[in-house]
C-alpha cells in the first residue's frame, strides 16, 4: 500500500468522502485541484449569464 501523503501524479481524480457515499475531487491530483478552482468560477459565471439574459 502507498502512504496517503504521496504527492505524485498517480493519485485518483475522485475519492470517496470520509463520511457517506459521496465522491469528491481529490486535491492531491493536479487535475482535481484545477477542477476545485474552476468549478465555482464556472457556476458563478453561468448564474450571472442566466440573470442578465432574463427578460424584464
Amino acid at each position: 500500500m502507498r502512504p496517503d501523503d504521496d504527492h505524485d501524479d498517480h493519485q485518483p481524480l475522485f475519492i470517496r468522502q470520509r463520511y457517506g457515499t459521496r465522491w469528491v475531487y481529490h486535491h492531491r491530483n493536479p487535475a482535481g485541484l484545477a477542477l476545485i478552482v474552476i468549478t465555482p468560477i464556472v457556476a458563478v459565471a453561468a448564474l450571472l449569464l442566466l440573470t442578465h439574459g432574463a427578460p424584464r
